[in-house]
């Protein structure tokens, strides 16, 4: 250490103050890691005076874990340093092995001073408290005191040379300060520096104080510096105002009595003027303890979006980039991983939850607590099931059958399965794929350069990345490695998450294990349902499940319980509300409709209007069977004495109506014969004239000129016809016809 630049002695002193708080938080069960990313950042941020990335922070965090090598000593200032050490330009002063030997307290504490090159005042203090404390056991053990103050100063003056400027101004502050201190008894008060109470410490009135907490917060986010220019310019009281406009040597220059004075409240108030969700992460905690608490008492269940990039088939030839969802179960008190569920796409569905319960449930039994969090996995009635309309509280309970609780977490530090998830992911970030805590900021370059390839089909995505089974089976692999893991949180306690699995198990009452009628029951989501001549419909999320066929068309308007196993959906089975008479029906397809175009007649689209006609055969039957049972009814018209002048009006209007309609029909049959006695003659009769022309005219022409009559005579077009033909007017004869 004596032979590190001071400047990396300096910098490993920041980082342990940075990150000693949240090493020794990370077994707090109610912080999650996102959480102490966020707020180790911050406080990084306020120390440093520079902002770095999550990222990064998790590197210097994880470093100092690897080196503490698990004895969690997060006071020692050599675990905190850089990876590559400069030396100092000149070398420390040497001290004897002897000398040394004699102030190994002495040494210790100057080497725990929050900065060991630029110790505080109070630590100052405590230094020349120890150095006269061991003089005197050196005069005490035998040695003479001018000799006992010569090799205090000398490993003072070695060890810690701020002290003093030089060795004469060194024994100077020796003798003047030993002089007070043994004047005072040994009191340690005699050491403070005189001065500390000198200079300008000035208290804000309050109207100033809360006035520059309000500019600080509401109008800067909690910077002090430009709220405190802002208020000198306009706002301060007189008094404040002339004794500080002017004094700032330069522009970020704020009073260290008004920082201490109102530092903490704008740090907080900041904070809560984020929201409600921020200021509860700051509050208080309680720790949890967990004696007393078996495995598998308690299951908890999360979902998580893996930092790891796979591929998956488009459906258009090519693929797709994806992170998915994994969705894992641990158990609350090992905290060991009891299952898990990777799905491709963004977002799952209860369908996926109930799935994972069953294989959980099925392997290690049933719990007597499910710890979830809301949104989905509170609503989620796949899980809970509905409330039926009557007492048959089996039907639509799905897990609360079987004594089950629901619990929801509110706020995210009281999910256990938080922080495991953070640790898995920890495990997960060297696999291929890796786009960092905060993707908008931690992905590498090469990340994105490798996706702009798949994208642009330059290259294969396995170049890269993990198929969708190759990341499901490493998924596998990185459980087993994290169950097998010790711990040294007070959780576990040096145990890995199998080996507690094992210990907290509780073999006097075990968790109820499944019978093949149970395993049924919790294979199927069981709800009341109405059957209709569609069948049995049922939504699951945006997903709709249809059943019918000629199994179940006797049962059209008829409530049954449907029975519904989300892990084999081409099947469901219906059963009556007792329970009884079991029937399985196929779910039906949907066909192409394009195929329905094409092709209406074709196998798939053939076979679901079978179906149909099959859920609709029943119905059919028993109107048959209705209708030949019993005649039909005749109608009858009833009236009453007062009505009987109403009757006979109605029939004589009805007799009217039915000789106009009578007479109409008529004219139209006589028009019909005209047109087609004089099409027979030849004579062409305009369309206007043509509904004019009379049956009998027609006839009459039609025996005329084909010398059926003997009596018929036709005048010339200069004389007046004997007879008038009406529609024929503009016919003209030719010759002597």
């Amino acid at each position: 250490m004596d032979k590190i630049a001071s400047e990396q002695i300096q910098a490993a002193t920041k980082t342990r103050e940075a990150l000693r708080p949240f090493l020794i938080e990370q077994h707090n069960v109610n912080l999650s890691r996102a959480e102490i990313e966020t707020r180790g950042v911050e406080e990084y941020r306020r120390i440093f005076g520079n902002g770095i990335t999550t990222r990064y922070w998790r590197e210097l965090f994880m470093r100092t874990i690897r080196r503490d090598n698990g004895f969690e000593e997060w006071n020692r200032l050599e675990i905190y340093l850089p990876d590559r050490l400069k030396e100092k330009e000149t070398s420390a002063s040497i001290v004897s092995k002897a000398l040394a030997g004699n102030f190994v307290e002495l040494e210790n504490f100057i080497q725990a001073c929050s900065n060991p090159h630029a110790p505080t005042e109070k630590e100052r203090a405590g230094i020349w408290t120890l150095a006269f404390e061991k003089l005197a056991s050196l005069i005490s053990a035998g040695a003479s005191k001018k000799s006992a103050e010569r090799d205090v100063r000398q490993f003072l003056f070695a060890r810690a040379p701020y002290m003093a400027a030089s060795r004469d101004a060194l024994l100077k502050a020796f003798n003047r300060k030993l002089e007070a201190f043994e004047g005072s008894g040994g009191d340690a008060k005699a050491l403070r520096d005189g001065r500390e109470n000198n200079g300008d410490r000035v208290q804000l009135p309050d109207c100033d104080r809360d006035l520059l907490i309000h500019r600080s917060v509401f109008y800067y986010r909690g910077d002090i510096a430009p709220a405190w220019r802002d208020c000198l310019r306009d706002g301060f009281s007189d008094v404040i105002k002339s004794r500080y406009t002017g004094r700032a040597l330069n522009k970020s220059h704020v009073p260290k009595s008004v920082m201490d004075s109102i530092g903490a409240e704008v740090d907080i108030m900041t904070t809560m003027y984020q929201g409600p969700h921020a200021f509860d992460a700051i509050k208080g905690h309680v720790t949890r303890s967990y004696d007393g608490i078996h495995s598998l008492q308690c299951v908890s269940g999360d979902d998580f979006t893996l930092n790891t990039y796979f591929y998956i088939p488009d459906g258009k030839g090519w693929f797709d980039l994806t992170r998915g969802q994994v969705i894992l179960f641990i158990d609350f008190r090992s905290l060991r991983i009891l299952g898990w569920a990777l799905e491709p796409r963004k977002s799952y569905s209860s369908l996926t939850i109930r799935s994972l319960c069953t294989h959980v449930f099925g392997y290690f039994g049933v719990p007597e607590i499910l710890y979830f969090e809301r949104g989905l996995w509170k609503s989620a009635t796949l899980l809970k099931g509905k409330t039926g309309p009557f007492e048959f509280t089996e039907v639509s309970q799905g897990l609360r059958e079987f004594g089950v609780k629901f619990i929801h977490a509110v706020r995210p530090r009281t999910k256990v399965v938080e922080r495991i998830g953070g640790m898995f992911q920890d495990i997960a970030e060297a696999e291929p794929g890796y786009c960092g805590r905060d993707e908008r900021r931690d992905a590498p370059e090469s990340l994105r350069r490798q996706m702009a390839e798949v994208e642009a089909r330059k290259a294969h995505p396995s170049k890269y990345f993990y198929s969708l089974e190759q990341w499901h089976h490493r998924i596998g692999e990185l459980v087993d490695r994290y169950n097998a893991e010790t711990q040294q949180g007070h959780i576990l306690a040096g145990l890995s998450p199998d080996q507690a699995f094992e210990k907290y198990l509780n073999h006097d009452e075990p968790p109820m294990q499944f019978s093949a009628g149970l395993r049924y029951l919790l294979a199927h989501d069981k709800r009341q349902e109405r059957v209709t001549l569609n069948g049995v419909t049922i939504q699951i999320g945006k997903q709709k499940f249809n059943y019918r066929g000629r199994e179940i068309g006797h049962l059209v308007g008829r409530d049954v319980l449907f029975w519904f196993d989300p892990e084999n959906p081409e099947m469901a089975t219906v059963t009556d509300l007792d329970r009884k008479n079991p029937i399985c029906v196929t779910r039906s397809q949907n066909p192409s409709a394009l195929e329905c175009l094409i092709e209406p007649d074709s196998g798939r689209l053939g076979r679901e209007l079978a179906r149909i006609e099959d859920q609709a055969s029943y119905m059919k039957t028993r109107y048959r069977v209705v209708v030949a049972k019993f005649p039909l009814p005749q109608r009858r018209l009833l009236v009453d004495a007062q009505a009987v002048e109403k009757f006979e009006l109605g029939m004589e209007i009805e007799t009217q109506r039915r000789d106009v309609t009578n007479r109409i029909e008529q004219q139209k049959k006589d028009h019909r014969r005209a047109r087609r006695l004089t099409q027979r003659t030849g004579i062409v009769v305009p369309q206007e004239a043509e509904k004019n022309v009379r049956p009998e005219d027609a006839q009459f022409l039609d025996e005329y000129l084909n010398g059926e009559s003997e009596t018929a005579t036709v005048a010339s077009p200069n004389k007046k016809t004997n007879y008038q033909l009406k529609g024929f007017e503009k016919f003209k004869p030719k010759g002597e016809q």
